[in-house]
This record gives C-alpha cells, sequence and structure tokens, in this order.
C-alpha cells in the first residue's frame, strides 16, 4: 500500500500524543479549572433547557472547552440536567452542591479534561497528515514527536482549560492553509483551516490573530505573483484574496453553528468577546505578579517577557534544532530542502507575529504564548532532519560494498534522532505528572528559575492535601490554603476554609493548619508582615516536587 509508512507513522504520532497526556489526569488542579466546571455546568444546563443566551459564560469565551466539560457531565453525572440547582456563579457553591450529593468533583473534572485530551489527539494526527504533506514524511514525524513531548505544551493540553486546546487548533489551521498556499491548492485544505480556525475563535479570543495571519500570506502571496508572472496588480490580489474570503466565511459559519448565544444576541456575544480581550491587553494584571526578580503590581510592560519565558520553558532539543533549521536560510546552504525555505519562512512569521501581538498586552502569562510552541517543535524537527538528510540519503543507496562506510554513517544519523526525541521527551517522563515543574536545564533548570519565573499554577497543593488527609481525624480538621478552591479543596478530606489570606496573621480564620505556596514568597503576598510571620517558624512539612519548593505547611496549635 503507497501510504503505509505514513499510516503507521500516524499510528506511532497519536499513541506519542495521548501517552503523556491521558496519563494521571486525576493528580491535581489548576486555579481556573473550576471556574470551568462550573461553567460547562452551566453550558450543559443551558443547551437542556434550550437557553442559548446562557450557553454565554466567559468572553474568552472557552465554548469548546465547555463542550468537553459536557460531554464529561454525559459520562459522569447525566442527571445533573434534570437534579443540578440551576445555573451557578460560583464554582465554591458548586463544589458544595456535588458534596451534597456524593458526586466526586475531581472525577467530574478528570473526565472532561479526557474529552479535551480526545479533541487534542484527534487535532494532532489529522495536523500531522498535513504537515506530512507539506515538509515530508521524516521531518513531519521528529516535528511532531517534540511536540507530542513537548514539556510545557504536555502540561497545557491535558487540562479543562483554554490554551492547551486553542494552540493545537490554531497549528491545525495553519498548517492546512499552507497546503492550500503551497500545495496545490486543494479545496479540503482550505475548508479544514478554515474549520480549525473556527473552532479556534470560539476557544480563545486570541485564535482571531489567524484572520491577520492569513491576510498577510495572502498579500505575500499576491505580491509574488506580481513579481514572478507579472499579473495585473489588481488581479493578483483578487486572486489572493478570493480564498481568504471562503476562509473567512467558512471559520465564522463554524462559529456561530457551534454556539448557540450566536443564534439569538450575536452582536451582545461578539462586544463582550472584544472588550474582554481588548479589556485585558489594556488593564493588565488585576493582581501583583513576578518576572524577572522582581514584582510588577499591575501589567508586565517588559518586551523580553515572552522571549525569556519562552527559552526557560523550551527544551535543549527544540533549541539546537531551531539554531539548525535557521541556518536552512543561508544562501547556499542545504540545497536538498531548498523548496522548504518558503513553509520555514512561513511558520517564522506566524511564530514572529503572534510573540509581538501577545507582547502588546499588558496582561502575560508564560502560557499565553503556548500557540507558538507546536510551530516551534516543528521547525526543530524541519532542522534536525535538514542537517542529517545527507547522511540519512546513504541508507537507501550504495551498493552492498560500500554498506559499512555509508549505511553505517545513514543509521548512525538515524539513532541520533532518535537519540534527540528522547532526550527531548526525558524532560516531560522526568516531571510526570507535574509538567509545569519543568525548565530548561540551559537556563538553569529548577535551581534558577525561582528567581525568574513565577512557580506555580497549584500543582503541590494536592500533595500538601494528601499529608494532610494522613493525619487522624483528618476530616475534622480546618485548613486555610492559598488557592482553597479545587487545587487544595478537590484533595483535602477536612474543611477547606474558602477565605482569602488577610493581610495580618491576627485575622486569620481559626484552622488547624495553614498552608502556604510558592506565589507567595515570589509575590509578597498577602503583605510582607503575613510572610514574615510565618518565615520565623519552622513549617511541618514542605512540598518539594522536582527539586522546586512549592508548599509550606504550618500548624497553628
Amino acid at each position: 500500500m503507497k501510504n503505509w509508512p505514513t499510516l503507521l507513522t500516524l499510528m506511532l504520532v497519536l499513541a506519542a500524543v495521548a501517552l503523556p497526556r491521558s496519563l494521571d489526569l486525576d493528580r491535581f488542579v489548576t486555579p481556573d479549572e473550576p471556574k470551568w466546571l462550573t461553567r460547562s455546568a452551566n453550558f450543559y444546563l443551558a443547551l437542556a433547557q434550550r437557553d442559548p443566551l446562557n450557553t454565554f459564560q466567559k468572553e474568552h469565551p472557552g465554548v469548546t472547552v465547555m463542550w468537553a466539560g459536557t460531554a464529561g457531565f454525559l459520562i459522569r453525572y447525566p442527571s445533573y440536567v434534570t437534579q443540578g440547582p440551576g445555573q451557578q456563579d460560583r464554582p465554591q457553591r458548586f463544589k458544595r452542591y456535588l458534596d451534597s450529593i456524593d458526586v466526586d468533583a475531581l472525577e467530574l473534572l478528570a473526565a472532561g479534561r479526557a474529552m479535551v485530551v480526545i479533541g487534542i489527539v484527534l487535532a494532532l494526527g489529522l495536523a500531522y497528515l498535513a504537515a506530512v504533506r507539506l515538509v515530508g514524511l521524516l521531518p513531519a514525524l521528529v516535528g511532531f514527536l517534540l511536540i507530542a513531548f513537548d514539556p510545557f505544551l504536555v502540561a497545557l493540553s491535558r487540562l479543562l482549560h483554554l490554551d492547551g486546546l486553542v494552540s493545537t487548533l490554531m497549528l491545525l489551521s495553519l498548517l492546512a492553509w499552507l497546503n492550500y498556499l503551497l500545495r496545490g491548492g486543494r479545496r479540503r485544505d482550505l475548508f479544514l483551516s478554515a474549520a480549525a480556525a473556527g473552532l479556534s475563535w470560539l476557544t480563545k479570543s486570541p485564535a482571531f490573530f489567524l484572520l491577520l495571519f492569513i491576510g498577510l500570506t495572502c498579500l505575500i502571496e499576491a505580491v509574488r505573483a506580481w513579481r514572478i508572472k507579472r499579473q495585473d496588480v489588481w488581479g493578483a490580489l483578487w486572486q489572493a484574496a478570493r480564498p481568504a474570503l471562503i476562509w473567512t466565511a467558512t471559520a465564522a459559519l463554524v462559529f456561530v453553528l457551534l454556539w448557540p448565544a450566536m443564534w439569538t444576541d450575536p452582536l451582545s456575544a461578539l462586544q463582550q468577546v472584544f472588550g474582554g480581550a481588548a479589556s485585558y491587553a489594556s488593564e493588565g494584571h488585576d493582581s501583583i505578579t513576578f518576572f524577572n526578580g522582581e514584582i510588577h503590581q499591575a501589567g508586565i510592560s517588559d518586551w523580553r517577557f515572552y522571549p525569556i519565558s519562552y527559552f526557560w520553558r523550551s527544551t535543549p532539543a527544540v533549541l539546537v534544532g531551531l539554531l539548525l533549521a535557521a541556518a536552512q536560510l543561508l544562501p547556499g546552504r542545504f540545497p536538498s530542502i531548498r523548496e522548504q525555505r518558503r513553509t520555514i519562512l512561513y511558520l517564522a512569521l506566524y511564530v514572529l507575529f503572534y510573540t509581538l501581538f501577545m507582547t502588546f498586552g499588558a496582561k502575560k502569562f508564560d502560557r499565553y504564548l503556548l500557540p507558538v510552541f507546536p510551530a516551534l517543535d516543528l521547525l526543530a524537527g524541519m532542522g534536525w532532519v535538514a542537517v542529517l538528510s545527507p547522511l540519512l540519503s546513504r541508507v537507501r543507496v550504495g551498493s552492498p560494498a560500500r554498506f559499512p562506510a555509508a549505511r553505517w554513517a545513514g543509521i548512525g544519523a538515524g539513532l541520533l534522532l532518535l537519540v534527540v526525541v528522547l532526550a527531548h521527551a526525558f524532560g516531560t517522563w522526568r516531571t510526570h505528572p507535574y509538567y509545569l515543574s519543568y525548565y530548561n536545564p540551559l537556563a538553569g533548570g529548577s535551581r534558577k528559575a525561582p528567581r525568574v519565573m513565577m512557580i506555580g499554577w497549584g500543582e503541590g497543593l494536592d500533595q500538601a492535601a494528601r499529608y494532610l488527609n494522613g493525619k487522624p481525624g483528618a476530616e475534622k480538621l480546618r485548613v486555610a490554603s492559598w488557592y482553597p478552591d479545587g487545587p487544595f479543596s478537590y484533595f483535602f478530606a477536612g474543611e477547606t476554609l474558602q477565605r482569602d489570606f488577610p493581610d495580618s496573621p491576627e485575622e486569620l480564620p481559626k484552622a488547624d493548619y495553614v498552608v502556604l505556596y510558592s506565589h507567595q514568597w515570589q509575590r509578597q503576598l498577602p503583605s510582607q508582615v503575613f510572610l514574615e510571620f510565618f518565615a520565623a517558624q519552622t513549617p511541618e512539612e514542605v512540598i518539594y516536587l522536582n527539586g522546586l519548593e512549592y508548599a509550606r505547611i504550618y500548624p497553628t496549635y
């Protein structure tokens, strides 16, 4: 069968993508996920009650995430639509309701996470097939194995959250569009790209960047056609703009069909989506953040935020591969892959302009840059294969007499590619399942990361809860914890106090234990006085993950 190498490698890629994302989905919880679980419950209820207006839950808009959460409810708690208390606005109240009917919120969350993982696996499978046609089998395979085991990408693509899903959908849209643009103009590529774009818009508003990027590529191709073919200027522009208009209309159709809120009051829904995006971009953070050794009271204006964050979150194998990919653009270098240079340039433009697009926003988190990670991983894979391709080709050529000299060199190059992928995957394996605790060893790893990066997004608090669950009479204990709702409460057998920490330790509510988190001493929250009070005490237990200190547990008696 002609396509058997593609099909076999597709199975390999799907398994590699699924494995690290699907294991231990109930191990820890991030602070935003209880909110998305609650919004998913509201979305499910709105669908069941034919109430399209209430399918608008957040300006992000997070619709695909809520569809995944709804599927999780259908698996774990399908009768919620008849038994539930109605639309909920507070995750704490929703958790209390679930506890009252003996439904485990963590199981519901894990089911929703599993649906997100399934969606990501399917989307990356389609993206891999698009990449094979775009850049060739081996570069696509190496690139997608780097994507499959990228620790930061893995960490965020196994949550009931936005960033992993939107990054995958944007990659699929990008690769399908480049296939349309550079590989024959097939309509199926155009419509696949548009459908993925519509789904990405339903996930998170920064995905509308694709509109700008598609327009830019059309303009570049129009100028190129005018210069090479000497077409009429307006004819060249129309020829380039026509598929972009079809793409936009198809993406918009998907956006409308899968979000019932757009059926009844589209102007209000769009106004809130774009108004929210503008607010995040202009107003910055509503809380104190930490970056590069400094505490930021509002938005982070430092243009270096995303380049530095990428360096810390990437891996040595990818960074070296990117240097090799950049070398392909040098005149006279690697002539065997000259036809790939337009693809490399377009992928690089996507990464560059998306990074600039996000840099202008005042609100910054490292995860907001996630959509460039899979594109950069693919570029890195292309770089490694391009450099080794002269050696790899010797496996297929040469007489038997030349086997020792020529073909062994090719086999060695193949083994080197395997070592590169395994070395890249080692960081993911070593940090399982707390993949967010990975930091690039070239930047200093876990030893230096707390000086630069804000550490932790809820991971580690599950370990603190499990430690306290081992206490006699744990179900009667009262604990005050940072990130109480979800990261701690979903695991703790006793009572989790649902109050923010006060500035003064004397104002703490009566509790048996206090759990402090890494964010607090990095961001000096809630106050220096509060932290100094506990710094003078010895914690009963300290939670470490992969060499990083995440939580301290203090008894109050």
